[in-house]
């Protein structure tokens, strides 16, 4: 009798174990997963690991949530898709329009930026958008902005993979400017080894509020886990000090207790 007793006991024990170890697992998973690009100034990978304002960012996040900085690099438009359609992954920067809006959890603002063309030096005569109207221009594969072009009657817009591709094709004369936030390149042409003095900007055409978005299907708990560490990191003065260093805008975006 005994025996069949601790025999029950036993079993019970380990099936307590197993719903444990189980739940913790769950708890694990639903652990927010960062994703990126080589997009400086916010992130980048460089011989001496990722950098960046939200790399930056998100290290002193992770570090008040007791969490090791996980990000992991993909070509953009992957890292996109697979946040909209995964549970638990962050992307930055993601800039916040009108027809992503639906589609993310917008969680920690990064900055606001100008889009604007950017053209060799070397091009002669004018250039503003009622020229640019009618050359080719390139833009990063995945951005929202193109819709920017669509809408003035751009027709001849190339995509790239990167903005490394981007600033080449300018300056072999594959196109005729390059079409992006103005701190991303302006930072990329330092960080990959272009000459600032061989571009101009030429004209500018709208703006956005950029953004760490992730999955709708984040768990609630795990995005306020988030947002907390980001609001300590700004009542200390951090998030300032991080702008300030690398000369970016302040977003003028809004985050709520839900992570919306």
């Amino acid at each position: 009798m005994r025996r069949s007793i601790l025999a029950v006991l036993a079993v019970s024990g380990l099936c307590a174990a197993v719903s444990l170890g189980g739940s913790a697992q769950a708890q694990g998973n639903e652990r927010l997963r960062w994703l990126g690009g080589d997009l400086p100034p916010f992130v980048w990978q460089s011989s001496n690991g990722p950098q960046g304002y939200a790399h930056e960012l998100l290290t002193l996040m992770a570090q008040k949530l007791g969490r090791k900085p996980d990000v992991a690099f993909y070509p953009w438009a992957r890292a996109v898709k697979q946040t909209i359609e995964g549970d638990n992954y962050g992307v930055f920067p993601l800039a916040r329009t009108p027809d992503r809006e639906a589609q993310f959890r917008w969680l920690i603002p990064l900055a606001h930026v100008h889009y604007s063309f950017f053209a060799a030096s070397s091009t002669t005569g004018p250039l503003g958008l009622e020229q640019l109207r009618t050359q080719k221009i390139v833009v990063l594969r995945g951005s929202p902005i193109i819709k920017n072009l669509q809408v003035q009657g751009f027709t001849q817009i190339i995509e790239a993979k990167d903005y490394r591709d981007m600033l080449r094709m300018v300056s072999i004369g594959v196109v005729v400017a390059a079409y992006a936030g103005a701190p991303m390149m302006q930072s990329a042409m330092q960080e990959f080894g272009f000459k600032a003095s061989d571009y101009k900007l030429v004209a500018t055409l709208g703006n956005a509020d950029l953004y760490m978005g992730t999955s709708l299907r984040l768990d609630l708990g795990e995005a306020q886990l988030w947002i907390e560490a980001y609001r300590t990191l700004e009542q200390d003065g951090i998030v300032a000090r991080l702008q300030k260093k690398y000369q970016l805008s302040r977003a003028g975006g809004h985050m709520s207790g839900n992570g919306e």
